[in-house]
């Protein structure tokens, strides 16, 4: 671990009262292990309403625990939801927008210069496995990475990606071997090498897949399964269902080896995504749009929390929750403290997963300051046929959530000309699920406390915003 990230740790271990959990910390603190699924939509497994798609494991621990049916990524694609996993921070402050480069889709449609993308985690940030490190825990991170410096760098006590397993792209290796199968044997090998029992010490495991994302590879037995079966509207292809498929057979096997060491009563698993599923695939209706759009398709996760007689059996949580709550929520559940003089900007669900009602949160934000192409699905689910995604900042609040667009917001006069420039849309989520009714003129006294609370985080998070003309757009 970085020195200067250990003297914090230490320092905040040191100031009672000062952390999530201000109590005794537990003897036998609980393992966490957190599954991570690439691309996977809200709709893309049984517990959540599918009926072609099979997950009967994922489902079993699923009803087993707590479902969150409104559980957000902070962002609609994969590298700025992980940093904002692992440093618990908002995209603005820890800048990394998107994937690769902010400025896709032709320069002639663009009109404005987007802000210029982060592709890593600054090494300042404290990543929340160099929290946990301070009560004892040994971390992993297996699997996807996609965030810059590695994560051995990152203070991770073991962390590799399907590179360093020989894969050079796609999710079969030369001999054949299949992706999901080799990481869920890697994080076996480090659950086992690693039992609390022997060892004496917690463990904190990312499961990270590259599944489902593409290229849309699966193990030829099971697509024959799915292709002898009917579709379930826009679900219906066999390639991708047999993808989920093996994912479900991924969690079945770390819960079974849970359950073999008899840690399972110890150990807290949690299933997510990182953004929406891929429009040309999949669909997420009834909500709108997927995989790299601000619509609720692109952002909404399935999640579940299966933790044996600490979490209800049966439960279900409707209260909205978000990516960067995990880092306060694990530290609580270690009994770890926050580290000094550092910023999260989520808030501990412990108290959700345990019964708990409230979050005592009022708001959730995103940003992103880029652009992102259109793909050949969902076009009728975005603003435009060329974009998924155009600058937009979003804020929910309650039932409403309020999307900022601000190529409009910055050329076509703002708030003077709110009324007709097609900057803002306001949506009520508790009616109208996908968003097809836009409120900006008619809940004009809700759209500008929204706004307005919007353009104070952005302010206050030093969100760095494009209002400069592109001179190459051409109308």
């Amino acid at each position: 671990m970085k020195e200067s990230h250990l003297l914090a740790i230490i320092a905040s271990a040191a100031l009672a009262g000062n952390g999530c959990n201000s109590g005794k910390q537990p003897e036998n603190k609980p393992n966490i292990v957190f599954i991570l699924i690439d691309d996977l939509g809200w709709k893309d497994v049984g517990f959540m309403g599918s009926q072609y798609y099979e997950t009967p494991n994922i489902d079993r621990l699923a009803r087993g625990g707590m479902i969150f049916t409104q559980a957000y990524a902070n962002a609609s694609n994969s590298a700025p939801t992980r940093a904002c996993l692992l440093t618990g921070q908002y995209t603005p402050r820890h800048g990394l927008f998107t994937v690769s480069n902010s400025d896709r889709g032709k320069a002639e449609d663009r009109r404005l210069i987007p802000v210029i993308n982060s592709e890593e985690i600054s090494p300042d940030k404290i990543t929340i496995n160099e929290a946990l490190k301070s009560s004892g825990y040994i971390s992993a991170a297996i699997g996807k990475w996609h965030i810059g410096l590695n994560p051995i760098q990152h203070g991770f006590d073991i962390g590799f990606d399907r590179v360093n397993l020989g894969y050079k792209g796609g999710h079969f290796n030369t001999d054949g071997e299949y992706l999901t199968d080799r990481l869920t044997d890697e994080a076996i090998k480090f659950i086992k090498e690693n039992n609390p029992k022997v060892t004496g010490k917690p463990f904190f495991l990312c499961l990270s897949h590259h599944a489902v994302h593409t290229p849309i590879q699966a193990k030829r037995d099971i697509s024959l399964k799915y292709e002898q079966k009917p579709g379930d509207g826009c679900h219906g292809n066999a390639d991708y269902a047999a993808m989920i498929e093996s994912v479900d057979e991924s969690v079945a096997r770390v819960d079974q080896t849970l359950n073999e060491l008899g840690i399972s009563e110890n150990s807290v698993l949690i299933f997510f995504s990182d953004n929406g599923g891929h429009g040309t695939y999949t669909c997420q209706k009834p909500l709108r749009g997927g995989k790299g759009m601000f619509y609720e398709g692109g952002i909404r996760e399935p999640m579940f929390v299966y933790w044996p007689g600490k979490v209800k059996t049966g439960s279900v949580c409707d209260v909205p929750v978000i990516s960067t709550d995990f880092y306060p929520t694990f530290l609580e559940i270690a009994g770890a403290m926050k580290p000094d003089n550092y910023i999260l900007d989520g808030v501990s669900i412990l108290p959700l997963m345990t019964g708990g009602k409230s979050t005592g949160r009022n708001s959730l934000f995103w940003h992103f300051p880029g652009y992102l192409e259109a793909y050949s699905g969902l076009k009728e689910d975005s603003r435009d046929p060329l974009f998924r995604s155009r600058p937009v900042s979003v804020i929910r609040k309650g039932d409403w959530k309020l999307l900022m667009f601000h190529e409009e917001w910055a050329l076509d006069g703002g708030v003077e000309n709110i009324s007709e420039n097609n900057s803002i849309e306001l949506y009520n989520l508790g009616n109208d699920l996908s968003e097809s009714n836009n409120l900006c003129n008619t809940e004009e006294q809700i759209r500008d406390q929204l706004l307005s609370e919007l353009l104070q985080w952005l302010k206050e998070t030093g969100a760095p915003i494009p209002a400069e003309a592109n001179p190459e757009f051409k109308k």
